[in-house]
């Protein structure tokens, strides 16, 4: 199957709102316009980045003012607009909606939040992790789904943009199931694509006006990157925007599942990129999360032995630890356990999926070098 290689890149360095209505509308022209994206009367399901209920400028979730401006492109053609996301762990989604702004949108532009958290079974036949994957019923049944990404590295990733974002239409803790079932970061790649496929997307938009490098998805660094990404494939997107942030495609653990795959092209130059120059757009010293282990140094077979001695493993910091048990609802192996009102973990059980700390909201889950790796003076940035 060929697919849609037109990428849009166009500068916004701000989020004032004036700018970003102008700089996503362009971006929206630059591939057809809304009305090449939805139909009249037609509904359409925004799917945000909503990880956390926290507040935009943690450069966490998608900034609302980007998602308002997507909303207000696509309420040209259609009315019936709903903005949503499932929230990684067992979280009040009314509060996300609130801390994260996208409440408010809803609000200003008379689009619907959703809250509905019921799923269906989806049978992708191409799927190389499994064949029938739950996802959001909402999503699924919106006649156009329309992804809005905030562009960030990943502990287990590296990078979580159009491709990565798709994995929240997987409802609430399925997520987690699906975790432990595909605990090696080859097999979870693949299945990030294989749900990204099953969700099946109509169009992307990735703001990355601020973005976030270091050890995201939460912990990172906001780092100002000054685009708006759109276009109708992920992968493409995706692959502009490695270019943007002048790393190898490959570095994206998804997008180098999805090019083994077939899904999409190696590199860049074999895209068709509109708007702004991407060479005048790529910026330097973009840092990626810290290396966990050495399985890039080492046969698999070997870290297969010896994989839980050289990878960052999870602490909880017991100062700052809240005993809001998160880590423990979340985890998919069950490793985590409260020891007088303080989260432990057990890493005979912990399989370095690091859910805990991407979902923890007292930023208490603390990545140390076990003894091995401090031993071998393993650098891990």
């Amino acid at each position: 199957m060929e697919r849609d290689k037109d990428v849009a890149l166009v500068r916004c360095e701000s989020y004032e709102r004036g700018v970003v209505e102008e700089r996503v509308a362009r971006a929206f022209d630059l591939v057809g316009g809304p009305a090449a994206v939805v139909k009249p009367g037609e509904s359409v399901f925004l799917k945000v980045n909503a990880l956390l209920a926290y507040e935009p400028d943690r450069a966490v979730t998608t900034h609302p003012e980007v998602v308002r401006a997507v909303a207000l492109q696509l309420q040209n053609v259609t009315d019936r607009i709903t903005i949503g996301d499932n929230p990684g762990g067992p979280f009040n989604v009314e509060r996300v909606y609130e801390k994260t702004g996208f409440a408010k949108v809803a609000e200003e532009t008379g689009c619907s939040l959703c809250l509905d958290s019921s799923a269906r079974q989806v049978v992708l036949h191409e799927g190389r992790c499994m064949k029938s994957f739950t996802i959001s019923e909402a999503m699924a049944s919106a006649d156009r789904l329309v992804s809005v990404s905030k562009f960030k590295t990943h502990m287990s990733m590296n990078v979580t943009c159009a491709v990565k974002n798709m994995f929240g239409a997987v409802p609430g803790m399925n997520k987690f199931t699906y975790h432990g079932r595909f605990s090696r970061e080859e097999d979870f790649a693949n299945l990030i694509v294989d749900v990204a496929l099953a969700s099946d997307p109509d169009f992307h938009v990735v703001d990355a006006v601020i973005g976030m490098d270091g050890n995201g998805p939460r912990q990172g660094r906001a780092r100002p990157l000054g685009v708006i990404a759109a276009g109708r494939d992920a992968f493409a997107v995706d692959l502009a925007m490695m270019g943007v942030i002048a790393h190898e495609p490959r570095v994206n653990k998804p997008l180098a599942a999805a090019i083994d795959r077939g899904l999409c092209p190696p590199i860049t130059s074999d895209l068709n990129l509109v708007g702004d120059d991407l060479r005048e757009l790529a910026v330097a010293d973009f840092v990626m999360p810290a290396r966990k282990d050495i399985g890039s140094r080492v046969p698999g077979f070997v870290m297969d032995k010896i994989g839980g001695m050289v990878s960052l493993r999870p602490v909880p910091s017991a100062r700052r630890c809240t005993g809001c048990m998160m880590c423990a609802k979340v985890c998919p192996e069950n490793a985590v356990m409260m020891v007088d009102s303080v989260a432990r973990i057990d890493t005979r059980k912990c399989i370095k999926c690091y859910c805990c700390h991407e979902l923890c909201e007292a930023d208490a889950i603390d990545l140390e070098k076990p003894w091995l790796m401090r031993l071998a003076r393993i650098k891990t940035d």
